[in-house]
């Protein structure tokens, strides 16, 4: 699965596999800080979005989209 969001730039915010789609896709839909848990999963897709700069983490173990 792969999700791409353009949101004005000339260079979109790209999720890769189930869970950074999903985590990316709802972070769109519901703008805000929200809180993860701190699975294996949602670490490893958490990483694979901050590593592509699609999401920011703040110190209270929240995540928010990127624009």
């Amino acid at each position: 699965m792969k999700l791409a969001i353009y949101h004005g730039t000339s260079k979109p915010l790209i999720a890769v596999g189930k869970y950074q789609v999903n985590m990316l896709a709802f972070a769109e839909k519901y703008q805000g800080w929200h809180s993860y848990a701190n699975d294996k999963t949602t670490l490893r897709a958490l990483n694979g979005l901050l590593k592509r700069g699609s999401i920011v983490i703040n110190n209270h173990n929240q995540f928010r989209i990127n624009y």
